[in-house]
């Protein structure tokens, strides 16, 4: 059963989910975000349940939302007791494990014998050395101090709130603002982010190859109806985290993502080599889409934006980036990352020739790869030997400013006829899950004999 928002409940879910899904500050406030939608019940509008809202809306469960959530409690219970609040949600979640009562001192004995430097392991170790230490002599109960005279048991009383709960997240003060540029040159202001920046968590299977994206450009000018970044960019709900709405904008405030970004603890094994299990979390945290919202290398792209975006790449070795463009020919000559996914986007016939002339001139790079995400139309390549990897993907149903752009399933035999070639040519493919989930899916023959 869904309900009807109100406007400034419209507006105050559009604020929240902007947070979610873009990742601009800290999982702190996608926690403190999750949690006024939760306790609001903003989701009611277009979800049944809170679980339903996080699987239908986020791609996570009901007991992730749980874990930022909890993550976010922790922080504010800390810092409101004076200490410095946790630097990623690893050292968060580590100790919103450790019973309410020690949490405090179990964080300030860390960050003491860290020298400031606190990890989720240290956490548990603190915990743990803690929890191996003689137990205090009890103090005297008050009932054997006055045993003897006329004095009563006094009961408890009773809890003032529910400390299980979350506390609402604090008002912030307004924020300062910086003055970003278009690729005219137009001034468009902007919130400063309140902390360093990182790169976003990619949950669900929209980017299905990589655990984390990064945006230091947003905003494109190629005009392709069914693009599910201008969907987003252009949407009310989202409308302050994009405020120049899908124009190329340069965040230059995000330069320094690469540097600051961590990878989770469960998910860090420096020993684990690069390998073709796509299922593998250890490879796919290493691996982040670079502009996700736009084309870095299209043609009213400056020249400047492209040189720092690829010297804060090539400054930071240790991710694999993974990018991707319609004018591949702005690859050419560009010093690339020694990771590097070097990919290009062809949805119609007439881009096939540019694909393939770029890329016979493209050095560097670790992987070389062809993106035929939608497939709108039967392509034929002359040869695919200068690609190592053929991602092919449906087209799913977006809202664009001009109407609603429904879904495309291509036929079966396009798909195969790719699948083929690129198998005589030593790619690898992958099939995008909106091609084999049946959300659009493909056309499978479905034929009978006349007789």
């Amino acid at each position: 059963m869904t309900d009807i928002l109100t406007a400034s409940e419209s507006t105050a879910l559009a604020e929240h989910e902007a947070v979610i899904e873009l990742g601009l500050t800290t999982f702190v406030e996608v926690g403190n975000a999750l949690y006024v939608i939760r306790e609001e019940r903003l989701y009611r509008s277009e979800h049944g349940t809170f679980e339903d809202y996080c699987r239908e809306r986020w791609g996570f469960s009901d007991s992730r939302a749980r874990q930022l959530v909890g993550a976010a409690q922790t922080v504010t219970n800390v810092t409101a007791a004076g200490l410095p609040a946790p630097t990623n949600e690893g050292q968060a979640r580590e100790l919103s494990r450790v019973p309410e009562r020690e949490r405090t001192a179990v964080w300030a004995e860390t960050v003491e014998r860290t020298d400031g430097k606190p990890t989720a392991a240290a956490v548990r170790d603190t915990y743990e050395q803690r929890q191996q230490r003689p137990a205090p002599d009890e103090p005297p109960r008050d009932a054997d101090l006055f045993a003897g005279e006329d004095w009563v048991q006094q009961e408890d009383p009773a809890p003032e709130q529910d400390l299980a709960r979350p506390a609402p997240p604090r008002l912030r003060p307004d924020p300062v603002m910086l003055t970003l540029r278009t690729h005219k040159g137009d001034p468009v202001p902007y919130p400063k982010p309140q902390s360093k920046p990182t790169f976003n968590s990619t949950p669900g299977a929209g980017i299905s190859w990589a655990n984390w994206s990064w945006n230091p450009v947003t905003g494109c000018l190629h005009g392709c109806d069914y693009c599910y970044a201008r969907e987003l960019a252009t949407s009310e709900r989202l409308k302050t985290a994009y405020p120049a709405g899908f124009t190329p904008l340069f965040h230059e405030q995000r330069l320094d993502a690469p540097a600051h970004t961590v990878i989770p603890t469960e998910y860090r094994d420096d020993a684990h080599q690069a390998c073709s299990d796509g299922e593998c979390k250890i490879c796919a945290y290493r691996r982040v889409f670079v502009c996700s919202m736009a084309d870095l290398y299209g043609r009213w792209v400056p020249d400047e934006w492209i040189q720092q975006v690829h010297a804060s790449m090539c400054a930071n070795p240790q991710w694999q980036y993974i990018t991707l463009t319609k004018f591949p020919g702005r690859y050419v000559g560009l010093e690339m990352p020694p990771g590097a996914w070097v990919g290009t986007s062809v949805d119609e016939q007439k881009r096939v020739r540019i694909a393939e002339d770029a890329f016979r001139k493209i050095e560097g790079g670790a992987v070389k790869w062809l993106s035929l995400e939608p497939l709108l139309e039967p392509l034929e390549f002359t040869d695919l030997s200068m690609f190592d990897w053929v991602v092919i993907g449906a087209q799913t149903q977006t809202h664009q400013p001009s109407g609603t752009v429904p879904a495309f399933a291509p036929p079966f035999e396009w798909v195969a006829r790719i699948v083929l070639q690129a198998r005589e040519a030593g790619c690898k493919v992958h099939l995008k899950p909106n091609l084999i989930n049946g959300r659009p899916g493909m056309q499978f023959p479905n034929e009978y004999p006349d007789a």
